[in-house]
């Protein structure tokens, strides 16, 4: 509305007979309007930004997401296949026992065994089983080693995970943690209880609780980076 329209909407005002308080009522209700819609404009404008924002934020955090998922699965696994080879290992251990001193010296000198290792071994009245507890060591070790490794990325990267995810990988962290315990125990010589064994409860961790949630957190990721086509 231009200011001639204004000033003409007055005068009928004024010729209808209307005070100066109609006349006021008039130009407030002009302005009123006017600036109501100036008002919700610039509010619509606000909300656009925020949503925007919000937006561009939900974005980030899904790509953050998309990074995490190639890294926490490749520390995964390599945890989970580290306890598995610490909890049952098949190896073949030469006949230490058996063997002629030079022989058994060389042997030494190709080992990458420490020399604390070395002394322990060369001291041991049952030389395949000395060795075979300091591989078994060695293994357990690694994983210990891994699992942190796996386990301090996914704290740290824990909030850019959805809720499903996150309570799958916690699931598989006490599992973990938990088998490598009692492979440890057993590895000491402690039993839990009579006819019990630690390496067994090990296993039973590992292979029936642990391993099946690892299924289902790979189908989980492999959801998340190729979505299925859904018909509407």
């Amino acid at each position: 509305m231009t200011t001639d329209m204004i000033f003409s909407s007055i005068g009928q005002i004024v010729a209808a007979g209307g005070g100066g308080a109609l006349i006021a009522f008039g130009i407030f209700h002009f302005l009123g309007k006017n600036w109501i819609q100036n008002q919700l404009s610039k509010d619509l404008e606000l909300a656009k930004a925020e949503i925007s924002l919000l937006a561009a934020r939900r974005m980030k955090l899904h790509d953050r997401e998309y990074i995490v998922f190639p890294e926490v699965w490749t520390k995964l696994n390599k945890a989970f296949q580290s306890l598995g080879d610490a909890v049952i290992s098949f190896r073949k251990i030469p006949d230490l026992q058996n063997m002629a001193e030079n022989e058994f010296d060389d042997w030494m000198k190709k080992s990458k065994l420490s020399e604390a290792e070395k002394k322990l071994l060369t001291k041991s009245s049952d030389k395949i089983r000395a060795y075979a507890r300091i591989l078994d060591f060695h293994s357990l070790s690694k994983a210990k080693e891994e699992f942190y490794e796996f386990h301090e990325y996914f704290l740290g990267n824990r909030i850019f995970l959805s809720p499903d995810i996150k309570k799958k990988l916690e699931q598989i962290s006490d599992l973990l943690q938990g088998a490598w315990v009692d492979r440890h125990m057993d590895w000491q010589g402690h039993k839990p209880g009579e006819g019990e064994s630690f390496l067994l409860e090990a296993w039973e961790k590992y292979d029936k609780k642990a391993r099946p949630i690892m299924l289902e957190i790979e189908a989980l990721f492999q959801e998340k980076l190729f979505p299925s086509k859904r018909s509407s």
